[in-house]
């Protein structure tokens, strides 16, 4: 009998445990990435009332806190300014107008302790309405999550690269999109940095490298050059593609 009693009291333990580390599984969130192009690569909130932003490759979708401060339409390309990382999206519909203006720049939502890079204005007027109303708040770009990889180097300035082109190896990086940091390897010394990623663009910056002697026959001061002047990429065939207004720099190949 003691013992019956004593295995009932483990499972209960036991129970009780596992269910205890579940839940404190749970409760830590993931790094947001972008699944697809369905979802919005740019979220945004606000308080004071509360709204909510979502602008996708589809559609630009705005809620306030009443049924009627909802507002949707199909997406648009945004006026970019010339000196300073400002977007304007202006969409005109049958039931009004709605201009969101996202510019880069540290900001607080006043509701969360989370970090929020841009700041977002939203001027909305509805046709029935004889004023336009004005919302404030922060958002964030979202970590393409097909960068979170580790990506071989397989053309450099339009050319096949081999080892004979390096020092030591051919070069490769790991991209966390969600912490905007890459860290590898350049093909004789190692190499870390941030990144800076919104929609299609793609910036490698803050590039630090190791500085081991290297030898004549090594393209590694190359290969930093192109990763440095890359502004956009492209991802297909797990190949990503890394560009600037001269045209293709590099090609990796995913290997993980």
């Amino acid at each position: 009998m003691k013992n019956i009693v004593y295995m009932v009291i483990i499972g209960i333990f036991v129970g009780c445990s596992t269910k205890t580390n579940t839940e404190s599984k749970t409760i830590i969130p993931e790094a947001p990435l972008l699944k697809s192009k369905t979802e919005g690569y740019f979220k945004a909130i606000g308080t004071e009332p509360f709204w909510s932003l979502e602008i996708s490759e589809d559609m630009i979708r705005f809620q306030g806190i009443e049924e009627s401060d909802f507002f949707t339409s199909t997406h648009v390309e945004p006026i970019r300014a010339m000196d300073s990382n400002v977007k304007l999206y202006r969409v005109n519909t049958e039931s009004g107008e709605i201009e969101v203006t996202i510019s880069m720049q540290n900001c607080s939502d006043g509701m969360s302790d989370n970090k929020h890079d841009y700041k977002v204005d939203i001027n909305l007027r509805r046709n029935n309405q004889k004023e336009n109303v004005n919302y404030s708040g922060c958002g964030n770009y979202i970590a393409d999550y097909r960068l979170f990889d580790i990506w071989l180097l397989e053309e450099l300035e339009g050319k096949k690269v081999t080892i004979d082109n390096f020092a030591k190896e051919i070069p490769i990086i790991e991209i966390n999109s969600s912490e905007k940091k890459f860290s590898g390897h350049g093909g004789c010394n190692r190499i870390s940095g941030t990144i800076f990623q919104e929609r299609e663009l793609l910036r490698f910056t803050n590039i630090i490298s190791t500085k081991m002697a290297c030898g004549e026959n090594n393209k590694e001061n190359e290969f930093l050059k192109a990763l440095q002047s890359s502004t956009g990429y492209k991802i297909k065939n797990n190949r990503l593609h890394l560009i600037n207004q001269d045209g293709m720099k590099v090609i990796f190949k995913k290997i993980d």
